[in-house]
């Protein structure tokens, strides 16, 4: 598995030959509002490190949950309405829409190229802001021909009863972290440290790569704060543009 960080939750995995783009938003740096519920600053807060010809050689996205963060409609003029996208069957509808028309939706699975990827649930949050934030979903990913361990992408999502069953159920090798505890309200709706840390007591074998840091208003979780708080030598914690292999 071969993983690069881009900015906030978009990233490009290497999974069994296959490269993946996930939650692509290539909005150019503060050219958006602020989050409501958080601090006064616009998004992006920092810009895209790497170059159109690395986003643009991929196979499929991936795409979580549509929040503005994490998809972006206008990706259409970058990749084209032909790139595979798959997503919760939620989320069919909406794209299908918006002229996308190589949409892949998952109920439970879907099998790509050789790939088996399944639809995972978590929780945006708790009580009436977890409420409001809606349904977001991860993925796991699970290689039948290369010998590749599982995958795990969190998604957005706390610590929950949902992950555990996840890593239950797939004892994933690597597992892709949305941390940054964003805060709407003063109310966390994705991991903090914490979170992180019950991560990693879960998933002992596990390697652990964090991201959702730094790029959005309302992410509070500094990368220099969670390495100060976790000394473990199964977490990753990448910078935009990194490579980890």
């Amino acid at each position: 598995m071969k993983f690069t960080a881009i900015r906030h939750a978009t990233c490009i995995i290497e999974f069994a030959n296959i490269k993946f783009l996930v939650d692509p938003i290539l909005y150019q740096k503060e050219t958006l509002d602020p989050t409501p519920g958080s601090m006064n600053k616009m998004n992006p807060l920092v810009d895209i490190p790497v170059t159109d010809e690395i986003l643009k050689d991929i196979d499929a996205i991936l795409l979580t949950h549509t929040h503005r963060d994490h998809f972006d409609p206008n990706i259409i003029y970058f990749f084209g309405k032909n790139v595979p996208i798959i997503c919760s069957n939620e989320y069919e509808q909406a794209l299908s829409e918006l002229g996308f028309d190589n949409i892949m939706p998952i109920k439970d699975y879907v099998t790509f190229q050789n790939i088996t990827i399944t639809v995972t649930k978590g929780m945006h949050g708790t009580g009436a802001v977890g409420k409001s934030m809606g349904n977001t979903y991860g993925f796991v990913l699970q290689d039948q021909t290369h010998g590749e361990e599982p995958l795990y992408i969190t998604g957005d999502t706390v610590w929950c009863q949902l992950v555990k069953n996840t890593i239950d159920c797939y004892a994933p090798k690597y597992i892709i972290a949305f941390a940054g505890s964003a805060m709407i309200n003063n109310e966390p709706v994705t991991m903090d440290e914490n979170d992180i840390r019950k991560l990693l007591d879960k998933a002992p074998t596990a390697k652990i790569i964090a991201i959702h840091m730094e790029a959005w208003n309302h992410c509070r979780l500094l990368r220099s704060d969670l390495r100060k708080a976790i000394a473990n030598q199964n977490l990753y914690i990448p910078m935009d543009g990194e490579t980890i292999s």
